[in-house]
């Protein structure tokens, strides 16, 4: 997992991230990467309980999305439970997690 520097959420993300949550979320993370300053586009993760196939779909193409615009997608504040599923799945590879902020949360 990569580590980045914290800072301010550009979006803070709810418990659910799944198929009843997803539509408007997308819409939300369009905003967010539309209006955040900078290269990263930093999504506060620490509330997220849920996490289904539809919700890491979601985020895998506001990685995409971002990594297409030069700027890079950040899940800060990830709680034991999301880091489980992302080295599960394999996805710490692909995204970028705040690790600084994980560790300082355990």
């Amino acid at each position: 997992m990569r580590e980045v520097m914290p800072g301010a959420a550009d979006l803070v993300l709810p418990e659910r991230l799944d198929a009843t949550t997803v539509h408007e979320l997308r819409d939300a993370l369009a905003l967010a990467m539309d209006a955040a300053p900078g290269v990263a586009v930093v999504l506060d993760v620490s509330a997220v309980c849920v996490v289904d196939s539809v919700g890491l779909g979601l985020l895998l193409s506001a990685h995409r999305a971002c990594q297409s615009s030069g700027r890079r997608l950040v899940l800060a504040h990830p709680p034991p439970t999301l880091l489980r599923l992302l080295a599960v799945t394999r996805l710490h590879r692909v995204l970028h997690v705040d690790r600084a902020e994980a560790a300082a949360g355990a």
